[in-house]
């Protein structure tokens, strides 16, 4: 949000800086580049582990604080960080930046057609939040309280694993043009683990339920919240308890993808290969092809960063972008790709707002924020019906991807076998593989039922992780090989 929202000052604590002067240094020190900025993080975080009725790992007090400045001319870029914020520092980082690129002129150069820069003005997430808004001892006390409601659930349960993870970052940017603007962002984090015994079969089963996203500790921890995410465990638990493995004599299966988070295959097969840094390097299998079929005619393909309360939504990138719903792919046709400033200048037009980096200490890149296919006209209950023969996939897990080709093999949690158009058994161990652009070919039915996921999702690439949404509704794909994993 922009300064009148949320007051710079904290970041100039202990510093000889003034906002005036760090506005007037980073302008001064980008004239002559093609852009830049100049970007601040202040972390919190903290982490607190419950194990077999104990504490075994309890974190607090852990601060980041940094700034970097970045110069770019054309396609090569400088990037000087520092711990330290003080005027001696901010002079070294800009002397050492402009002393590795070569400035065009004492004039920043724009784009012919310059963009809206106007920050969003709604919050997607809450602004006066920090890692105390509870204490420690109230942290401590719910967490009890979770593992209690979890063994009142079911009597096999032999253990409840419990994960609180906490982190608000606070960004400070200024822009080459002189805006300076600041974002609280939250991520807090609930994982529960249920051990399920079946003491007559020697049979153990865990089952895993997440809740993480844009959001206080105090909103992981309201009692219907927590309660949800221990369902979910329970749940996934006891079906794996009964659940069959996947036949290895049977592949001719009709694939359906639940809504949510089966699109992380779209994220990783697909989104990636949209991404501008890869396409001005000619680098994608989407390359070249703005205009052209890409998939179905009834596949529509968004990222879109400024949706409230949802995992990758930013109020602005990290370049200072306000972030926007993107169209990538519309009934088939690509008609964008994901942007930061670079790429966009690079070929020709502008920033989609998808520069994202993880802390002051790396550079950004186009990243993805939460991207979707959109809402098709099929009711999820007739696309089933639909299917003979099949598998429906109900938790993704983990898996592989390769990022250039969109190949890919994907980990399942739990699947259902399809007969007749009915849900029958679970299904275990199965393994999905196929090719992402291939996928959004072979849709042959999209579900009404569009669902972004907002409990899990962290993306790496060049060693950096970043939080993000991804989501769709239910799909019929042929051509996916079910197997057994490995």
């Amino acid at each position: 949000m922009e300064e009148k929202n949320n007051p710079v000052d904290k970041f100039f604590e202990k510093s000889d800086l003034t906002l005036a002067k760090t506005i007037d240094l980073v302008t001064k020190g980008l004239e002559g580049a093609d852009f830049g900025e100049f970007y601040q993080e202040s972390s919190d975080e903290e982490q607190i582990f419950k194990n077999m009725e104990q504490y075994d790992r309890i974190i607090v007090g852990n601060n980041i604080k940094g700034f970097g400045f970045r110069a770019v001319t054309g396609s090569k870029s400088s990037y000087y960080y520092s711990c330290i914020f003080n005027e001696a520092s901010l002079k070294s980082a800009i002397y050492e930046t402009q002393d590795q690129i070569i400035f065009k002129s004492k004039k920043s150069l724009r784009l012919e057609k310059e963009q809206d820069e106007t920050i969003n003005n709604k919050e997607f997430y809450p602004q006066n939040t920090s890692v105390d808004d509870m204490t420690l001892d109230q942290k401590i006390s719910k967490i009890d309280e979770i593992e209690e409601y979890a063994k009142s659930l079911d009597k096999n349960i032999t253990n409840v694993k419990i994960a609180f993870t906490n982190k608000v970052q606070n960004v400070h940017i200024i822009t080459a043009d002189g805006r300076s603007l600041t974002d609280t962002r939250p991520s807090s984090k609930l994982t529960v683990e249920l051990y399920l015994k079946d003491a007559k079969k020697g049979k153990m089963e865990i089952g895993s339920g997440v809740r993480w996203g844009r959001a206080s500790c105090k909103d992981i921890f309201e009692e219907s919240s927590y309660k949800n995410t221990v369902n979910q465990a329970l749940h996934i638990a006891q079906e794996l308890m009964v659940a069959n493995y996947v036949p290895n004599s049977e592949n001719d299966f009709e694939v359906v993808m639940a809504p949510g988070w089966s699109a992380v295959i779209l994220h990783e097969a697909v989104g990636h290969g949209l991404e501008g840094d890869l396409n001005y390097k000619n680098a994608s299998v989407y390359s070249g092809k703005i205009g052209k079929l890409v998939a179905a005619p009834e596949i529509t393909i968004i990222d879109q960063g400024n949706m409230p309360s949802t995992r990758g939504s930013l109020h602005f990138d990290d370049e200072g972008t306000p972030t926007q719903k993107n169209i990538l792919v519309e009934n088939g046709i690509l008609k964008s790709y994901m942007h930061d400033i670079k790429s966009a200048r690079l070929m020709g037009v502008n920033s989609t707002g998808n520069g994202r980096r993880d802390t002051f200490m790396s550079v950004p890149f186009p990243r993805m924020t939460n991207t979707y296919i959109a809402n098709g006209s099929h009711n999820p209950e007739d696309i089933i019906k639909s299917v003979k023969n099949g598998i429906y996939v109900y938790e993704m897990s983990n898996g592989e991807v390769d990022i250039s080709s969109g190949d890919f093999v994907m980990n399942t949690t739990l699947c259902y076998r399809i007969r007749n158009g009915k849900l029958c058994e679970p299904i275990k161990g199965a393994s999905v593989t196929g090719n992402g652009p291939e996928v959004i070919k072979n849709i042959t039915m999209l579900g009404n039922d569009l669902q972004i996921n907002n409990n899990r999702g962290i993306c790496s690439k060049y060693n950096q992780d970043i939080m993000i949404g991804c989501g769709q509704p239910t799909i019929l794909v042929k051509g996916l090989t079910i197997g057994r994993m490995k």
